[in-house]
């Protein structure tokens, strides 16, 4: 069929919501899509202004950490690379600020450090301090670090001046995995699920405790949520939305949690597939709505690598923009239809 350049546009076009959801491995929820980064997975993390940081684990030594002036592939550049002999698996990673990050090491090193880009690396409390160093969260002059040890061993600690203490200790039926704070209350969460067997993953929210310098003493439990209704098997992390939704990774599925509601977002298919790491970057996202980036590493799934999910337009703003270029079309071909 001969076609001008408008139709093959049109047609390009018509075809475009088919296009958004083309990462194979996970299909998004109504509303959504999702596109490559056309990175390889690691622990993820995004600053203010959309720098991305991506730290790869490798067994024996010699991991490391690269940092990216933006998140989509489009033009990005390599800011900085870390790696060290002594790392082997990180545990955790978040930006402190534009040029500093903060991360976990739990293969030799089982404490938490400090990246100032341009700088140099420090730690922050000493080598061996905290076993099973998982997740981290910046709070101001502290920081809050995971302790994954396991069934009702897990702990939380503040790190602050030098040392790490612990300040919730002995939850969770499962391991540890994901830090939040979200309004005036701390979230932990769960894998629920200790061996493994399929069970759903679980979240703790706390009432925090600060002493009148402002560090974090403590906690007082508020109540316990399941993730039962997202479909899923235990839990690796979270993160919340520019809504205040939380959002975990959770096996065959991500899911979804707003309030104490648990529902699937989106499927991953293959066999015993666990999405990772998760980031958030945005100021929306909701279904047909927002510019909100939710990061992904799906190197546990067929997906086999980072991604993203992103709102599409809603469907009356794309169906306009298609009916201008209709009338285009008309006025280019003449009234009459023909060239």
């Amino acid at each position: 069929m001969k076609g001008t350049p408008m139709t093959i546009g049109l047609v390009t076009l018509l075809w475009i919501p088919h296009a958004w959801s083309q990462v194979a491995g996970y299909t998004p929820p109504t509303g959504y899509r999702a596109f490559s980064l056309e990175l390889s997975g690691g622990v993820v993390a995004v600053s203010p202004s959309g720098r991305l940081a991506v730290a790869r684990g490798r067994f024996g030594g010699g991991a490391e950490i690269t940092l990216y002036d933006r998140i989509r592939p489009e033009g990005r550049q390599v800011i900085a690379t870390l790696s060290d002999s002594r790392y082997q698996f990180f545990g955790g990673l978040s930006w402190r600020d534009e040029n500093t990050l903060v991360f976990s090491e739990n293969g030799n090193l089982d404490t938490v450090l400090e990246w100032r880009i341009g700088i140099g690396v420090a730690p922050l409390a000493p080598e061996g301090s905290i076993p099973n160093a998982a997740d981290v969260f910046v709070l101001g002059n502290q920081v809050l670090v995971l302790g994954a040890d396991g069934s009702h061993a897990n702990k939380l600690y503040r790190v602050a001046g030098g040392t790490a203490t612990v300040v919730v200790d002995g939850y969770g039926n499962g391991y540890a995995g994901g830090i939040g704070l979200h309004n005036g209350q701390l979230y932990l969460g769960d894998t629920n699920d200790p061996n493994f067997a399929g069970n759903p993953g679980q979240v703790f929210r706390y009432e925090p405790l600060f002493d009148p310098s402002g560090w974090l003493v403590g906690a007082n439990l508020i109540d316990t949520v399941s993730l039962a209704g997202g479909n899923g098997s235990g839990l690796a992390t979270f993160i919340f939305d520019s809504e205040g939704d939380l959002i975990a990774s959770t096996g065959r599925s991500l899911t979804h949690l707003r309030g104490t509601t648990a529902t699937p977002f989106g499927t991953f298919s293959g066999v015993f597939p666990f999405p990772s790491s998760l980031a958030y970057f945005g100021t929306r996202f909701e279904p047909f709505d927002g510019d909100g980036l939710l990061i992904v590493d799906g190197s546990f799934t067929a997906v086999g690598r980072l991604f993203a999910i992103t709102p599409v337009p809603e469907p009356s703003a794309l169906w306009s923009l298609v009916g201008g270029c209709v009338l285009l079309l008309r006025r280019w071909r003449g009234s009459d239809g023909h060239i």
